[in-house]
């Protein structure tokens, strides 16, 4: 203490006041050329929306696009997902896909009837013209046959992907718009499985198994109809193993339904123990426990394993009896076939299309039985996908929703009360305050006061069981929320920055403002000094969540972040709980020039904080126990008192 300053000022903060205001002439005077010279002079967006260099090149490598992904996304908003209005809406490609394959099915089917009328006409009366005319027009329909396939490859494949690309829009949208509720329940790495792995399945539906199903219903059905005009006694015999083909069926759909979605269930917690392991991978090696985190992450792969060998037992079961029912049918109607020869019912010509057309009967039965493995899984997926959809909104939109304008900030809670879902007690009771327009107030109390509750209050992440909040006299839930939040600035206690430039980050609220406006706002609040000594300045790549720099700067772009929205409402929920004195105060004084002119809410957790608002709002178990400057407190308030008394007698709280 005697002989360092610089432990002086990091036990204690510092006393000086900070003067962080930027003459208007500097705001005006545009950028600093320095601060904003990057390697090549390249600039970049944020991460998120960039593309790998490796896509990149492939993407440069691909001939022109002559096609425009347009998504149709009418009924987005429908909680209810249908697979079947889901699919309709897309009901003109569909129609030329099955078309295509109605052809392909037909084709398929016409190729026995030319080989009967070969060998009859042509092989067994000698006829070479009659054989070269049956050869030729099948020939002729093969080529066709080829185009068709073709043209069905490629109308099916890009409808399918158009249909996953609106899944995978529509899925998006909806989480985020999710309100925060879910996502404070929700393990992250489940969110990302209903993403990944669900539209996953629901892709390899569309575009493998949707399109196979249908092809191989009508080349069932046109077999079956062209064996019955050949010979109606082989079909007859044909069809006896359609009996056990059916009970067998059923009974693997009955026993399979549980151990697929036992498997869609095992590969969310596989994905969520991934995603929380590797969040804590850092606390994990700390304390090594890399051998815990190993067995946890190997019982939950177990566990998805268990679930698909119990489905593979069953289909290692069912399909080898399919196989032995299509062999056991070929052997009934050769049986059946020589009988009826000798009775000159049948030639040997039909016998033979017979034979080959009992072929392409039970090929459709087998692919539709293979399908069946994709419907299974993306019959799953499309029930979790419709659960996500249909996630109750607790914030929803009004209609109509109020366009205010712009607001000037007054406050007022009135008899608010408000439990999170799932708790059994109430975190605001009853809780009654108003904040006059420009006014700082800062909220103080113990943890589990209901502090940062009332802040998501106002920022409306949660809206209250009963009573109300409003600003300007307008009830938070009937505005419109877009709106509403254009004019909010929220900065949270754990600074959050997205992978990629300074400048963007800053600018993340308003995306178009130039560079001046950018400097302008880093400059207001303090931070274009460490900004500007960055490789890069403005345009500094940074690393995921700003792991790359200390924890006061990602606050204070956070701070500058919502200084460029100039908002009527400033939030500030323990902006500073994660930093030294020393830094605290650097950042106080970047949120007291922040606050300026603007209604503010600020949730301190040190009490020398709050004494420069100007109310100061005690809370204790969700109640407003006390209001008033921090004078007026220690005289009135024995609660903040002693809050105070606990607070000065701590020795980062004592003058060096």
């Amino acid at each position: 203490m005697a002989a360092s300053p610089l432990y002086r000022r990091l036990l204690a903060g510092t006393d000086e006041d900070i003067d962080i205001e930027v003459p208007e002439d500097v705001r005006s005077a545009g950028i600093t050329e320095q601060a904003w010279q990057a390697d090549g002079g390249k600039r970049k967006q944020l991460a998120i929306m960039e593309t790998p260099k490796e896509m990149a090149a492939g993407i440069a490598a691909l001939p022109p696009a002559r096609d425009r992904a347009e998504v149709d996304t009418v009924g987005d908003d429908d909680p209810h997902f249908s697979f079947r209005r889901f699919v309709w809406r897309h009901r003109t490609a569909l129609g030329l896909g099955l078309f295509l394959v109605l052809l392909d099915a037909v084709a398929t089917a016409a190729g026995p009837y030319f080989s009967r009328e070969g060998i009859d006409n042509g092989v067994l009366n000698g006829s070479g013209a009659a054989l070269m005319l049956s050869a030729g027009v099948f020939f002729a329909v093969v080529l066709g046959d080829l185009a068709v396939s073709v043209a069905m490859t490629l109308v099916n494949g890009r409808t399918g992907e158009r249909l996953l690309m609106a899944l995978k829009v529509r899925v998006f949208k909806r989480l985020l718009r999710l309100p925060v509720s879910f996502y404070d329940r929700e393990m992250v790495g489940q969110v990302m499985t209903r993403m990944t792995t669900d539209t996953d399945s629901f892709s390899s539906l569309l575009q493998n198994g949707l399109l196979q199903a249908a092809a191989s219903v009508l080349t069932f059905t046109g077999v079956l109809v062209a064996m019955g005009v050949m010979n109606i006694e082989l079909t007859g015999v044909a069809a006896l193993v359609l009996i056990p083909f059916v009970l067998a069926t059923t009974v693997f759909r009955r026993l399979a339904r549980g151990s697929y979605v036992q498997a869609r269930e095992r590969i969310s917690d596989v994905n969520a123990g991934l995603q929380e392991s590797l969040s804590g991978v850092r606390e994990s090696q700390a304390f090594g426990q890399q051998g815990r985190r190993h067995s946890e992450f190997k019982r939950l792969t177990r566990g998805y394993l268990d679930a698909r060998m119990k489905s593979q037992r069953l289909i290692s079961a069912y399909f080898p009896f399919l196989e032995f029912l299509s062999d056991l049918g070929a052997a009934l109607v050769l049986g059946a076939g020589y009988f009826l020869i000798g009775r000159n019912e049948l030639t040997p010509g039909e016998l033979i299309a017979f034979v080959l057309y009992l072929g392409l009967f039970f090929s459709p039965i087998q692919q539709l039985s293979g399908v069946f493995d994709d419907w299974q899984q993306a019959r799953v997926s499309m029930q979790r996908i419709n659960d996500l959809l249909a996630e109750p909104d607790l914030t929803p939109t009004a209609a109509p929703a109020i366009h205010p304008g712009r607001l000037t900030g007054r406050i007022v809670l009135g008899d608010l009360w408000f439990r999170y879902p799932g708790v059994d007690t109430d975190v605001l009771r009853g809780v009654d305050l108003a904040v006059e327009a420009g006014e700082t107030v800062a909220l103080i109390g113990e943890t589990g006061a209901g502090k940062s509750t009332v802040v998501k209050m106002l920022a409306r992440f949660y809206d209250p069981d009963r009573g109300s909040v409003t600003i300007d006299g307008f009830d938070l839930r009937k505005l419109d929320p877009q709106e509403f939040r254009r004019q909010l600035g929220y900065v949270p206690q754990e600074a959050f920055l997205f992978p990629g430039t300074i400048r963007d980050n800053i600018a993340y609220g308003r995306p178009e403002a130039t560079d001046a406006e950018v400097e302008a706002a880093a400059r207001a609040i303090g931070a274009h000094e460490f900004v500007a000594k960055l490789p890069g300045g403005y345009l500094h790549e940074i690393g995921e969540r700003g792991g790359s720099l200390s924890a006061g700067q990602r606050q204070l772009l956070c701070l500058a972040r919502a200084q460029l929205v100039d908002p009527v409402l400033l939030l500030l929920d323990e902006a500073t709980a994660n930093l030294d004195l020393a830094t605290e105060s650097v950042v106080s004084a970047a949120m007291s020039t922040l606050a300026e002119g603007r209604t503010t809410i600020l949730v301190a957790h040190r009490l020398q904080t709050a004494r420069a608002a100007d109310r100061i709002v005690v809370m204790d178990a969700g109640r407003v126990v006390a209001v008033g400057t921090h004078e007026q407190l220690l005289a009135d308030s024995d609660h903040y008192a002693r809050l105070w008394q606990a607070f000065a007698v701590t020795p980062a709280s004592r003058p060096a």
